[in-house]
């Protein structure tokens, strides 16, 4: 009786440490990995419009996301979208929640110390938005003021290493947060893609808040995991092969207004 109990014991023990390894293996590296998992799992922005938000019935819609849903049509897997805000995005690809990121992420040498990047699938311009009337024409405009960020995000760190001593950066937990702290006069400006400051300023703040000047300029590209070489190596063709034949082009002008930039390739 005892050895039998043992067995089972050591049994069950086995079947829990491979439910175990199963559960924590079931993002892909490879394509051939994506193949045999039958779907593709990408992170995407949320809260910033209009790369990433949700409509009426509570989908994911967005630059990001239509990007998103190309990949997949190219790959001829279903896709399965994962909304992230800004801070998310690395931990949840670094914890394989997410096969890889099309999430208006800017490559950077801090970040590439624990991510792979693909050239850019997207670009825009990164500025200061205030309310109508109000005079801010450069960065030492903003000493003693208040400016709203998103955390974690290329305004974050482009605000923090351009703005002059003096100024009073508040950051918030998506881009959509800190617009309302700008609707709701909790700060004095905010930081913000020039192309989401357009979308908002069309759909709920004509009138309003308005562009001041763009500081600096934020192209995204895709991310994968350490390793993920032949993943990145296939993103990077298909980011090549959308931009020449148009349809990277079209998305841009779909969601932003303005053809694709002029975007740098690495």
């Amino acid at each position: 009786m005892r050895i039998k109990q043992l067995v089972s014991t050591k049994f069950l023990a086995m079947v829990l440490a491979a439910t175990c390894l199963l559960s924590t293996s079931v993002q892909a590296q490879t394509i051939a990995d994506l193949i045999k998992k039958g779907k593709v799992t990408i992170g995407v922005i949320s809260g910033t419009p209009p790369f990433g938000s949700a409509n009426a019935q509570g989908e994911p819609i967005g630059y990001d996301i239509d990007v998103a849903n190309l990949i997949g049509r190219y790959l001829g897997l279903p896709v399965e979208l994962v909304p992230l805000t800004p801070p998310a995005r690395i931990p949840t690809l670094e914890a394989g929640k997410v096969d890889f990121l099309v999430a208006t992420l800017a490559p950077t040498p801090e970040r590439a110390k624990s991510v792979l990047f693909s050239m850019p699938y997207s670009g825009f311009e990164l500025s200061i938005v205030g309310p109508v009337g109000t005079k801010y024409a450069s960065l030492h405009d903003l000493v003693k003021k208040r400016v709203g960020v998103s955390r974690g995000s290329t305004n974050d760190t482009a605000l923090s290493r351009s703005a002059p001593t003096g100024t009073n950066i508040i950051r918030y937990e998506d881009d959509a947060t800190t617009v309302q702290a700008l609707l709701t006069n909790q700060v004095d400006v905010i930081s913000i893609p020039s192309t989401m400051a357009l979308d908002v300023i069309k759909t709920r703040a004509q009138g309003k808040i308005e562009l001041k000047f763009p500081y600096s300029v934020q192209p995204n590209s895709m991310t994968v995991r350490k390793g993920g070489y032949e993943m990145l190596q296939w993103l990077n063709t298909f980011i090549s092969y959308v931009r020449v034949n148009g349809e990277l082009d079209a998305i841009s002008r779909k969601w932003s207004g303005a053809p694709l930039p002029n975007l740098p390739v690495f």
